[in-house]
């Protein structure tokens, strides 16, 4: 980075980002009361014009220190709302015309910006528990999904906001005023055009302020909302114009992904190239910018690079190696994915495995073979599925097809296996969770057991489902995403907000969470209990609901002498598999047209919070602990090496996977020492982890265990360590501690 650009992040990181150094935090009230003065909206039109008062209200300055124009509109509520001064804030207000009294507006504010029905998240009449996010049991069904979207904004760059607006008023005129499609769809419009309106304000504003300033060049690719960008600068400009709008329509920046960035502006790149008005060295330090301009604490705004194109051929270009050069150069931690096919050029592999070798787990590999063949089984078409992207962590969607609102649900499979041993009885929280079924005593064979567990599994399932498609009817009525809607093919031509079916695909994200532990006690049982009967049943569901206490030897046993997943051993990998198509099963038997369910084989965070929630479990582990991340083995069960551990992933159903799968793995930093090329060794392990024995995605961190724990014991010093999490990346001393002491149990491969 050159001095500019060092002293503009350390700026951003001091604010934890791009925001306004001006006091703004009343704008979003005015703005929301301005929108409701006109009786008779809906809700979207409340939101979108809300965003229009937005874009002329908040106070705009020009950054001399950033070659993009543009920062955040005020998007948080107020942290600090009782320290305010009231009579100051009431006078501001006023300067709006708002005379009404600050301490009203924030209902009003939170009610038209980020509204969530309470429908969504209450119990069905039987009693089983739809759970929360402290309470998992056994599973959370939310339906309600902003924010985690890549959107369409290969449009946006087409076109610009003037081109859309005239999209959208070419197709409000191709109806008939009196027909039941115009009248059905007239509100909706409308909300289109007003955040057509807040784009074209927003560029014009800086345009201006550019003038002012004599720059001439900005100012040029600021109004790129106009008619689209005509050039790379203007391309990167519009770009970041759309991104802010997103993250303000929904009043939170996380998750608001920027999808497959190499190809969005390769073509504005080439022809500058051509033309003599662009070189390498300066696209580079553009990306650099944009770079700086997402920087977030927590970052997991997506950025996607690679692939296939829609004929199946190479996507990789010139961006690419300028995009993963520039992440090298900016150095701090990016959101940043490569998608990986038999075809992907070596060396850009091998620079991409040097990122990660600096430590972070950037970037993380997805395997075009397996998700292209997931999402394309499941009726997305060969074409739109070669154009796939992961949102924040590792959820697929179709940039500008697609509502797939990832994380809809969560599922526990371990939580239904503490249910099923203990016949329907919730140990941790002491009561009847649902039906009462056989204990585990009451059980002749393994396989009686598995259809029992497997029925409860289903039974469940169905209530999670219920609750996703209620939140999804929620949503549909109270909350509106109309930018999001405009940046979506086929919203516009059908006048149906995205909300509204009015996407081209439409479908559910559900989190299965669990399989490598449950898979271990799965295999405890079979061998234990019902193929050698080394225990008695009913003493062993005892021992377990005591928590292991006083049998601290026979807990050991269980950990270490049955054989464990992770270590390439075939029948408990095969345990495992069974566990994720036997979910998928039901997902797909619980899908309708238009109302799909794509497994994600992932946990994110809940392997920490949602095993504090859940019993002792035969595969050892104590009542409350973390379970493993994702496909990830338990912590310390993969001691075979990495190359076995990857076995055990590659037999995992990744192929039918379509919402998206993930492992972390481990390694020592030893093992790239003596003379070993790194970047080559890590690269010929995603080669043949990916394209010989079929994993869908990994992320890697590089780093020692004792190197974690000094940077938990000082983090003054030591805190800065970056690692890789749970399908993001962080500062060690910015880890919550339950979460930092998951990530230094887990087993560093050496081999």
């Amino acid at each position: 980075m050159n001095e500019r650009q060092k002293h503009l992040l350390e700026r951003y990181k001091a604010t934890d980002g791009a925001k306004s150094r001006l006091d703004v935090s009343l704008t979003r009230d005015a703005a929301a009361w301005r929108a409701m003065r006109t009786a008779g909206l809906t809700q979207g039109e409340c939101r979108a014009l809300t965003l229009l008062e937005l874009t002329q209200l908040t106070p705009l300055e020009l950054e001399d220190d950033s070659l993009l124009a543009g920062v955040h509109l005020e998007w948080n509520f107020h942290a600090d709302d009782e320290n305010r001064d009231a009579e100051k804030d009431a006078e501001t207000l006023k300067q709006f015309g708002c005379d009404e009294q600050p301490s009203k507006l924030r209902g009003l504010r939170e009610n038209v910006m980020h509204t969530v029905a309470n429908s969504c998240m209450a119990y069905p009449s039987e009693g089983v528990m739809n759970g929360s996010w402290g309470d998992m049991n056994p599973f959370i069904g939310i339906g309600w999904m902003e924010n985690h979207t890549v959107r369409g904004f290969d449009r946006l760059l087409a076109k610009g906001f003037g081109g859309l607006l005239k999209d959208v008023e070419e197709a409000m005129a191709s109806r008939e005023p009196w027909s039941v499609d115009y009248v059905r769809s007239e509100s909706f419009y409308r909300a289109l055009k007003a955040v057509c309106e807040a784009g074209l304000t927003l560029g014009r504003r800086y345009a201006k302020l550019a003038k002012n300033a004599g720059n001439e060049e900005l100012a040029e690719w600021c109004l790129s909302v106009e008619d689209g960008a005509k050039s790379f600068g203007g391309a990167a400009q519009l770009l970041w114009f759309g991104h802010l709008l997103s993250c303000a329509e929904e009043s939170i920046i996380n998750a608001n992904s920027i999808g497959r960035l190499d190809q969005l502006l390769i073509p504005y790149y080439r022809k500058d190239v051509s033309d003599g008005k662009l070189t390498k060295e300066r696209a580079h330090e553009l990306m650099v910018d944009f770079a700086i301009k997402l920087y977030q604490n927590y970052d997991v705004q997506a950025t996607t690079l690679g692939g296939t194109l829609a004929d199946g051929s190479c996507a990789c270009n010139e961006l690419t190696d300028i995009i993963l050069d520039a992440t090298a150069d900016f150095g701090e931690l990016r959101d940043l994915s490569f998608r990986i096919h038999p075809d992907t050029p070596p060396e850009l592999l091998e620079k991409a495995c040097k990122l990660v070798l600096r430590g972070g787990g950037i970037p993380f590999f997805f395997n075009d073979k397996c998700f292209i063949h997931a999402l394309n089984k499941r009726g997305i078409s060969l074409t739109d599925a070669r154009n796939y992207s992961p949102i924040g962590c590792v959820e697929l969607t179709i940039p500008g097809k697609a509502v797939s609102r990832a994380v809809s649900g969560w599922f526990s499979l371990l939580k239904v296996l503490e249910l099923t041993i203990h016949g329907g009885y919730d140990v941790f929280h002491k009561q009847q969770t649902f039906i009462h079924c056989k204990n585990l005593e009451e059980y002749g064979t393994f396989e009686e057991f598995y259809r029992a567990y497997l029925t409860n599994m289903e039974y469940l399932a169905e209530r999670m489902v219920y609750f996703c498609r209620r939140g999804e009817i929620s949503q549909r009525e109270f909350g509106a995403q109309i930018l999001f809607s405009l940046l979506t093919d086929d919203c516009v031509h059908n006048g149906r907000e995205i909300n509204d079916r009015g996407a081209h695909y439409n479908w559910h994200s559900v989190c299965l969470m669990g399989i490598p532990n449950t898979a271990d006690s799965l295999m405890v049982l079979k061998k234990e209990i019902f193929e050698t009967h080394h225990w008695n049943a009913a003493e062993f569901r005892k021992m377990l609901e005591a928590d292991f206490e006083g049998h601290e030897t026979e807990r050991l046993q269980l950990k270490n002498s049955v054989p464990k997943y992770g270590n390439g051993i075939q029948e408990v990998d095969d345990l495992a598999a069974r566990l994720g198509r036997d979910f998928i099963a039901v997902m797909d038997r619980l899908s309708e047209p238009g109302s799909q369910f794509f497994v994600h084989l992932f946990s994110f965070l809940q392997n920490v919070y949602a095993g504090q929630k859940i019993a002792a479990t035969p595969d050892g582990r104590h009542a409350g602990e973390s379970f493993a991340y994702s496909l990830s083995a338990a912590p310390g069960n993969d001691k075979s090496g990495v190359t076995r551990m990857l076995e055990s992933l590659g037999r995992q159903p990744h192929e039918e996977a379509a919402g998206g799968s993930a492992a972390i793995i481990d390694l020592h930093p030893s093992l790239f020492k003596n003379g070993v090329d790194g970047p080559k060794l890590l690269a010929e392990l995603i080669r043949t982890a990916f394209f010989k024995l079929g994993v869908g995605q990994l992320q890697w961190n590089i780093v020692t265990a004792e190197d974690m724990q000094r940077a938990q014991d000082d983090p003054e010093h030591y805190g800065n360590l970056q690692v890789r999490v749970a399908g993001y990346s962080q500062m060690f001393k910015l880890i919550e501690r339950n979460l930092q002491n998951h990530l230094i149990s887990r087993h560093k491969h050496e081999n």
